[in-house]
């Protein structure tokens, strides 16, 4: 009985429309735009749970905080630049703010954050996973990479002959 109702809850078109987030909200398309990286948090999490099974400790960094706020404002301007977008199903290509220097800036900042956690922290294991995230994370680049210049041909390889992939072109 209760999944029959369940199932007319979802049915109902007045009950969808109060669970759907307007499209032109900035608020909650920024939030739609702050993808974590599976890999980062594989990563990080791994890590730590190496750290507890075999410690593995380096020397704790102070400068491991500088790395973890920049790439909280690198990830903080790529969400600002993108907010009226959704990037899972792009309508524009986002060329300004970070993304005039890197295509990719949100995976650059989520990378320099666990570079930043893994020196803060002092675990040889949160910094031991980065060739194995940085390997995830340029898988599903070159995945989102394809899927733009199928959506948005000649304008995408222009910005990307233009743009590097992570590191400003010279």
């Amino acid at each position: 009985m209760a999944a029959q109702g369940d199932r007319r809850r979802r049915a109902c078109p007045a009950h969808r429309a109060t669970r759907r987030v307007p499209r032109g909200s900035h608020t909650n398309a920024a939030l739609r735009n702050l993808p974590i990286p599976e890999a980062s948090v594989a990563g990080i999490a791994a890590g730590f749970a190496l750290e507890q099974l075999h410690p593995w400790c380096v020397r704790r960094r102070p400068g491991g905080w500088a790395l973890i706020a920049a790439g909280g404002i690198v990830i903080a301007g790529a969400v600002r630049a993108a907010a009226t977008n959704d990037l899972a199903r792009p309508e524009r290509l986002v060329t300004s703010g970070p993304y005039a220097l890197s295509r990719n800036p949100m995976y650059v900042g989520w990378f320099m954050a666990q570079v930043g956690i893994g020196l803060v922290t002092g675990s040889g294991w949160v910094l031991a996973t980065l060739p194995a995230v940085g390997a995830g994370l340029h898988r599903d680049v070159v995945r989102e990479e394809r899927r733009l210049a199928r959506s948005f041909g000649d304008e995408y390889e222009r910005y990307s002959e233009k743009v590097g992939r992570y590191l400003p072109r010279r």
